[in-house]
């Protein structure tokens, strides 16, 4: 099944809880840029856009049959000039819920999600929100990926693009508990450097991708969030990571109106980051592993 998914498909799928059947981040900014991302390496990998390693440049305009994507590349072939990546990570991110919408309903046609009403106050119904279907394809991705971490096999170009992303977006913890990552740092910076690529992948590819990466691990390019955002998206993400519905069953290091919360949303104003970790035994936090890892090559 996994061959008939795009990057943008798979990064989804990466942040669904096969048990709730819930997709983490729906208010993070950090989805929406990594999602653009995945968008400009899909578009790529199937030769749409090229790069002189700052700006995207278009290359063949022929509809690709995915309606996400063609939507993305009429968006650039028709923009008139070009454009630094950067500048369409921005343009794209901010289209994300126009982007995330297409996407969810492509999945939905394809039978992977199907989509309910949220019950609110007084049993009115709310925002829709798409639920899985079958959890095979979450399954598959994920133990597609962990395999590579734990192995020396050589990665697809696709794969390393996913970790790549995973990696410097901080949805790793989705996949790995951080005990798990910190044991594997190297060979996980390994692919996300794309040390390992020995296919026949062009050098325009591989720096396009390059670039890409650089603009999404840019502080300013996430834009200024407050500390209460910062943990708000923290929230979101560990309710899934915890398989937890309702905020009341939250631990009280992310619970509202504990001393521990207090405490937590302290240690985002001194850090400046939400890639944080409570350890319940110690009584102290600490950065995810790979929170602030820097590209290099």
């Amino acid at each position: 099944m996994n061959d008939l998914l795009s990057i943008p498909e798979e990064l989804f799928l990466l942040t669904v809880n096969e048990k709730t059947g819930r997709k983490a981040f729906l208010k993070s900014k950090k989805f929406d840029l990594l999602l653009s991302a995945s968008l400009l390496m899909e578009l790529a990998l199937r030769n749409r856009i090229d790069t002189d390693l700052d700006n995207v440049i278009p290359d063949r305009p022929e509809p690709t049959g995915n309606p996400l994507l063609d939507s993305v590349l009429d968006l650039i072939q028709h923009s008139g000039e070009q454009q630094k990546i950067t500048w369409w990570l921005l343009n794209l991110s901010e289209k994300s819920a126009h982007y995330r919408e297409i996407l969810v309903t492509g999945m939905v046609d394809k039978g992977l999600l199907k989509m309910e009403k949220e019950r609110v106050f007084l049993g009115f119904s709310s925002t829709k929100y798409p639920i899985l279907i079958r959890d095979q394809e979450v399954t598959e991705v994920k133990t597609r990926l962990k395999n590579l971490i734990f192995s020396n096999d050589l990665p697809d170009f696709r794969d390393v693009v996913i970790i790549s992303l995973a990696w410097y977006g901080g949805l790793l913890n989705l996949i790995l508990p951080g005990e798990e990552i910190e044991g594997s740092l190297g060979r996980i910076e390994q692919l996300a450097r794309m040390d390992l690529i020995g296919q026949a992948v062009s050098k325009s590819m591989q720096e396009l991708t390059r670039s890409i990466l650089r603009s999404v691990i840019t502080k300013d390019i996430l834009g200024i969030k407050t500390p209460e955002e910062k943990l708000e998206e923290l929230v979101e993400e560990l309710k899934a990571l915890m398989h937890i519905e309702k905020d009341p069953d939250l631990p009280d290091w992310l619970k509202k109106g504990t001393g521990q919360y207090l405490q937590t949303l302290n240690y985002i104003r001194e850090t400046g980051t939400n890639e944080i970790v409570f350890n319940t035994k110690t009584g102290k936090y600490g950065l995810k592993a790979g929170a602030f890892q820097k590209l290099s090559f």
